[in-house]
């Protein structure tokens, strides 16, 4: 049994940041995939940092290269962790998912198109359900899954 995982999903100006947190897996796979599914028909950019997570295998490996196939190129991953960035050269997927090192790294990848860069963030109540795609400025979501 994985010990828990948890979700952390804020909306910034711009684009939308993805915290997970715990062990990437076939357990919890289907959880996570639910939420970047639903997160990706909001249409904004997903940043997803990787840090936290202690433990990824090739079925957590298919929920990013999924959410990626249907994001192309508005999905940033984050990970300055040695093992986990070892794991997407190993596999090959540092070419098609690269991972930047820092939060700023990522960002400064993510496109000023959107209108809503103009919008600040702010906290919001804590959610154990995905977030829907028509989520309003600001909605931040702590789930365990």
């Amino acid at each position: 049994m994985s010990p828990e995982l948890i979700v952390q999903v804020k909306r910034e100006p711009g684009y939308t940041t993805v915290t997970v947190a715990g062990e990437l897996d076939v357990a919890t796979a289907p959880q996570v995939r639910e939420h970047l599914v639903a997160l990706l028909a909001g249409h904004r950019p997903l940043v997803i940092d990787l840090d936290r997570v202690s433990f990824c295998d090739a079925t957590g490996l298919g929920v990013l290269v999924g959410a990626a196939n249907r994001a192309g190129a508005s999905l940033h991953l984050i990970c300055s962790r040695p093992q986990t960035r070892r794991l997407f050269q190993l596999t090959g997927l540092a070419q098609r998912l690269p991972l930047a090192p820092t939060m700023a790294d990522a960002v400064a990848t993510v496109p000023e198109t959107s209108s809503d860069r103009i919008l600040a963030p702010g906290p919001s109540p804590t959610m154990s359900q995905p977030p829907s795609p028509d989520c309003n400025g600001g909605d931040q979501h702590d789930s365990p899954v």
